[in-house]
């Protein structure tokens, strides 16, 4: 993996200096909790990823990492990169236990379930929402998003409700 660095590296630099967009978003497929072990983990992906989020860095790029499934085994191990430099998106991972692990390293993004979005009630979501601005946004270092995007089959009216709360009781400031 170590070899790929360097392509990785100039894959993301080139695009990023002509479009002068300082962020790179890097999604995360495999190297979760159901792919591979914790001792894997920390053997065969994370050296590697750690390389590339780090160079980023040092390149002045925000990585914007997103951790599909669940790793919630591996927030102690992700938290090894510099604080306040790259931002870390959860689609399964319990966003809770990942702020009280990661809170003062990266920001956090996401994560209102599809199925709150698609099934549940505005009221529903506006409640999500608000456990999400107090506990996860607590201290700052928090961006509401959809757990994995929004997606199409979402109730408008959801979608409002969410815009709405985070506009309403998640603005630092």
């Amino acid at each position: 993996m170590d070899k790929l660095v360097p392509y990785i590296l100039r894959g993301a630099f080139g695009p990023a200096e002509r479009s002068g967009i300082p962020r790179i978003f890097i999604p995360l497929h495999k190297g979760l909790d159901g792919f591979m072990s914790l001792d894997q983990f920390k053997t065969f992906y994370w050296p590697s990823l750690r390389k590339v989020i780090l160079a980023l860095i040092d390149g002045g790029l925000t990585p914007n990492v997103m951790w599909e499934g669940h790793c919630e085994s591996r927030l102690e191990t992700i938290r090894d990169i510099p604080r306040g430099k790259a931002v870390y998106a959860f689609e399964r991972t319990n966003l809770f236990k990942a702020k009280e692990i990661l809170g003062d390293t990266v920001c956090i993004r996401g994560n209102v379930p599809p199925s709150l979005l698609i099934m549940g009630s505005s009221q529903e979501v506006r409640d999500y929402c608000k456990k999400l601005i107090s506990v996860v946004g607590k201290g700052g270092g928090f961006m509401m998003d959809g757990a994995s995007g929004i997606p199409d089959e979402t109730k408008p009216e959801n979608l409002k409700a969410m815009e709405e709360t985070t506009k309403e009781v998640g603005l630092y400031g």
